[in-house]
């Protein structure tokens, strides 16, 4: 093989590691950026939930639990009113 030959598969071996290397990159990005708005968005749920449960008209006790750990919450509120 002569030199041309050579270097041309070396410049294409070059570029078809770089596209996988981008496309890598560009998956992580995307995947991380899917986490990353899944987490927020069940945060938002959890947080949203809790304040609906305190907002209550009847002034009830709930429970919020996390696998064996369980705590009864009441809105402040709840508790001066007359």
């Amino acid at each position: 093989m002569d030199k041309q030959k050579i270097l041309i598969i070396f410049l294409f071996l070059v570029i078809i590691a770089f596209s996988i290397y981008t496309a890598k990159n560009v998956f992580d990005s995307y995947t991380k950026s899917i986490f990353d708005m899944s987490y927020s968005k069940g945060y938002t749920d959890a947080v949203n939930d809790l304040i609906k449960s305190a907002e209550d008209e009847s002034c009830e006790v709930f429970s919020v639990y996390n696998n064996d750990k369980e705590v009864n919450l009441i809105n402040i509120d709840c508790l001066y009113e007359e």
